[in-house]
């Protein structure tokens, strides 16, 4: 806990100092829809992004969207046109999608999330994987020989350079397949403001959806909150503990405002309108 309440310091005072550290950017969490031009570089246009090709054989087996007749396609879609509406209402553009702890299915919730906001004409989608313990976004579209944003980070590679183009509709992906224990300390850096101001600004994403790593289990999740517009936390039903629930939405209501709750691996037999 002593770790968690250092993170939850140190992510207040990056806050208070960030115009100042960032060279009076506009802090995009605390004025939601307020983007300034991004500091560092920034594409020409769609053409320079890498295009990646998904292995479609493997989606059902990580329980990813694979077409228009997948059945968990409505569920996603009815969950896209509420984030929509509530981001829409409230002039956000960055989302969080976080779980209490590891195994609840985050990655997958925000992984077809972004599908399902592709889907629908002309809204755009940036898909960045922060989760620098366990990055797994790449692997389960199946993706093979791609730039990390690690690579970004560390000032080895452009932004555009790491951003890739993925035969997914209106998708756009920063992945990763590196781990690193240095996550909090790039996620608090002037890289990642500038990334943030760069994938809505100049890449026009509608919304930006980060994967990030379990805020249970590091301090990643909590040092970045207050970069973002909002969270979406998801809970794995018969798996994720009340008291777990409890704490993580304590901690994502010290940093960003709290979307919504997912509620993952719900047995079928439970859900509604199973006709449809």
């Amino acid at each position: 806990m002593d770790r968690i309440r250092e993170a939850i310091t140190r992510a207040r005072d990056a806050k208070t100092q960030g115009a100042s550290a960032r060279g009076g950017l506009e802090d995009a969490a605390r004025r939601p829809g307020q983007y300034a031009a991004p500091p560092l570089e920034a594409p020409a246009g769609e053409d320079g992004f890498t295009p990646v090709a998904c292995n479609f054989d493997d989606f059902r087996r990580h329980r990813i969207i694979s077409n228009e007749q997948d059945p968990v396609l409505n569920a996603y879609r009815v969950l896209r046109t509420r984030v929509i509406q509530k981001m829409s209402e409230n002039g956000w553009r960055t989302l969080a999608v976080v779980s209490p702890s590891a195994g609840a299915g985050k990655t997958v919730t925000a992984l077809n999330l972004a599908i399902a906001i592709g889907s629908k004409e002309d809204t755009r989608v940036t898909l960045v994987d922060l989760d620098f313990y366990r990055p797994s976004m790449a692997r389960y579209l199946g993706l093979q020989e791609f730039p990390s944003i690690l690579d970004y980070f560390e000032g080895k590679r452009s932004l555009q350079d790491v951003t890739l183009q993925p035969d997914l509709n209106n998708v756009l992906l920063i992945a990763n397949e590196r781990v690193t224990r240095r996550g909090a300390e790039h996620l608090t850096s002037r890289r990642m403001d500038a990334l943030i101001e760069t994938t809505v600004a100049q890449y026009a994403s509608n919304i930006v959806i980060f994967d990030m790593s379990p805020i249970l289990g590091c301090d990643d999740t909590i040092a970045f909150l207050p970069k973002v517009d909002c969270a979406l936390l998801v809970a794995a039903s018969g798996q994720t503990r009340g008291q777990e629930l409890k704490e993580a939405k304590r901690l994502i209501t010290n940093g960003a405002n709290l979307l919504g709750t997912v509620l993952n691996k719900a047995p079928a037999a439970f859900l509604p309108n199973q006709y449809y």
